[in-house]
This record gives C-alpha cells, sequence and structure tokens, in this order.
C-alpha cells in the first residue's frame, strides 16, 4: 500500500513515498531517507508531546515508540495534562533538560511557551525536531538562538481548506451558510486551520461564512459554541470543526436542540469517536492525517541525524491527509486499524 508525503524544503517541493504497514514489516518506510543506518549506540531520546487524553497524540506516541523498538533507540515521553496547559508543558520540557537526551522532540502547545527551554536545549548541544503541531518560526530561532533540525507536521491549512471544498460539493451550486469552530487561539494548528478555512471559502462565493468562535479543542466547550451558532444562525448548513473533539461536542448540541441530521458536521483527527460516529451516521466526516507516521518519521530522522546525516533530513516534512466519510469509513477501519491503536480496537 503506497501512500505519497510531500515535502518542502526551502522552495523546493519534492515527494517521498512510504509504505503504511505495521511495525513488523516498515523497513521500506520512507524511501526518500534511503536506508536507515543502524544507530552505533543506544541513543536516548526524549519527547514532550501536547498531552495523552487525546487519541490523536496517543497514535502520535505509538508511532514514536514502534520505530523506536525497530531501530533500538530508547524513548521517553513526557506530556501536559491537557492541551491548553502551556505552562506544565514549558516546565516539563525544562526537566527534560537535566536528562541527557542525545535528541529532544518537541510538539509544543503554542508557538512561544516551549522557546526558552529549546533555546537552552541548543546552547546545550541537544538537537530538536519541532513535530506536529506548534511551528518555532524562523523570526523566534534567530532571536532567541534555537535550532531546530526539521519540522514533522501536516498542512493544518489544507484541512480546513477540504472542509470547505467538502461542503462545497455537497452543497451544489446553490451553496449555503457555513460557520467554523476554530481550536486553542495562539496554538498553530488552530491559527493556519482558519486560514484555510478563510482562504478556500474566497473560491466559493456560494458560501457565506456566518460565525468563527473558539472551544479550544475542548468537546464541552465546543457543545456550548455549536448551541450559540446554531440559535443565533438556525439556517447553517455546515459546521466546520477544527478538530474531531469539537465536532462532536457539535454533534451533541445538535442531539439536544433535536436537529441531529439537519446539517453536514465535518471535524478532523479521525480519532476512534469521530470514526464510530461517522459508522453511525450522526458525524459526516473527519478529515485523517497519518499521525502515526509523524512520530515514526520523527525517529528515523533522529537517527539520521546522530549518525552524522543530518543532510539527508528535508527542512519540512507534511504527511498526507484524506477526507473519511460514510462513502470510505468501513475501507479505512479495515485498512489502518492494524496499526492505530483506536482504530485497531474499532476492529475487534
Amino acid at each position: 500500500m503506497k501512500r505519497t508525503l510531500s515535502i518542502l524544503a526551502g522552495a523546493a517541493l519534492a515527494a517521498i513515498c512510504f509504505t503504511a504497514a505495521t511495525a513488523q514489516d516498515r523497513a521500506a518506510l520512507y524511501e526518500g531517507f534511503g536506508e536507515i543506518p543502524v544507530p552505533s549506540k543506544e541513543y536516548r531520546i526524549g519527547v514532550i508531546l501536547k498531552t495523552f487524553n487525546n487519541d490523536y497524540f496517543v497514535d502520535l506516541r505509538n508511532g514514536f515508540q514502534d520505530a523506536a523498538d525497530k531501530y533500538g533507540v530508547k524513548v521517553e515521553f513526557f506530556a501536559a495534562p491537557g492541551e491548553t496547559d502551556l505552562l506544565v508543558q514549558k516546565r516539563l520540557m525544562e526537566d527534560m533538560l537535566v536528562r541527557q537526551f542525545d535528541l529532544i522532540a518537541v510538539n509544543p502547545s503554542s508557538t512561544s511557551n516551549l522557546l526558552e527551554p529549546a533555546a537552552r536545549a541548543t546552547e546545550m548541544g541537544i538537537p530538536l525536531i519541532n513535530v506536529n503541531d506548534a511551528y518555532i518560526s524562523e523570526e523566534d530561532k534567530e532571536k532567541h538562538n534555537i535550532e531546530i533540525l526539521s519540522f514533522i507536521s501536516t498542512d493544518w491549512a489544507e484541512q480546513m481548506r477540504n472542509h470547505v471544498r467538502y461542503c462545497a460539493e455537497k452543497l451544489g451550486p446553490e451553496g449555503g451558510k457555513i460557520a467554523h469552530i476554530m481550536g486553542f487561539p495562539g496554538s498553530t494548528a488552530a491559527t493556519l486551520r482558519l486560514a484555510g478555512y478563510e482562504e478556500e471559502l474566497k473560491k466559493h462565493p456560494q458560501l457565506e461564512s456566518v460565525a468563527v468562535l473558539p472551544a479550544d479543542w475542548d468537546r464541552k466547550k465546543a457543545m456550548d459554541v455549536a448551541a450559540d451558532m446554531i440559535q443565533a444562525n438556525p439556517d447553517i448548513d455546515c459546521l466546520s470543526a477544527s478538530n474531531d473533539n469539537m465536532a462532536l461536542g457539535a454533534i451533541q448540541a445538535l442531539k439536544n436542540a433535536d436537529r441531529l441530521g439537519d446539517m453536514i458536521v465535518m471535524g478532523c483527527d479521525g480519532i476512534p469517536d469521530a470514526v464510530k460516529a461517522i459508522q453511525n451516521g450522526e458525524l459526516t466526516s473527519t478529515v485523517a492525517f497519518f499521525q502515526y507516521e509523524n512520530g515514526y518519521n520523527t525517529i528515523e530522522a533522529a537517527i539520521l541525524a546522530l549518525e552524522g546525516q543530518a543532510d539527508r533530513i528535508p527542512a519540512t516534512i507534511y504527511a498526507p491527509q484524506e477526507i473519511w466519510d460514510a462513502s470510505n469509513i468501513d475501507e479505512k477501519v479495515a485498512q489502518y486499524g492494524r496499526y492505530y491503536s483506536g482504530m485497531a480496537r474499532l476492529n475487534n
């Protein structure tokens, strides 16, 4: 099963094909990297994630762990209780700096909360890979003297472009009204997803955006936000939520208002609860983007860097993404359920 991983390095755009498979048969993974060298020692890699209270980050962690097991390196994980616990995550990374990791992979909760410990890591000579979400900008790298080997993530803006295109396709030439529930303000994923939403809307004048409100990635907050949205705009045709948890909160708001099925509701992440909601005819669609592969690829990039082959690592690596809805959801569960923890539970 071949997939394409698009890579942006400076102004050049290239493509890497990889095989999505179980941890036991991944020898040909990321052919664009070529052969991954056998580590010359048992490297210790530290990973600081946003949280573990979301299946998305559990799958990301599993990608790290499976690759570490395959290549014989040690990986240790740290995460805050929630996605908005910025200071807790910062303190965790500060604690990591004394643990003598050979490399640290950082998944910041915001674009700025890990700048100080990241600068300290660079000063200490600890290589850094920026993973998955908040992007440490070129300006901040220069200002704080931070060195980042690579940004391994997904095209966040494209995810919401997919939402708008999907809504436009489903509503047809007559169009309709759309609203967006965004994530935690200040986080890279929330900011870029909103930008993609607004950018794509300009290409579809038949769609009218009637509301954009944050719900901080939280299901309960999204339920309340969605309730306010549909009360103020009862004729909304599409609800675009910046992650699946918030989309599921919107679904609950529709249930509470006895309006389930009245509108298209779109999520993002492909988490198990969203998959089940699609299978049950409640959620319309989700954008899946292979977070497991981001974790796996980060370990491979780390090994390259630690073995003196950092020049083989692109500056930015984007994972692919797909829209899953009722037309293909059972196929996707069967296809990916072997190596995504939540999907595997759905297969049982």
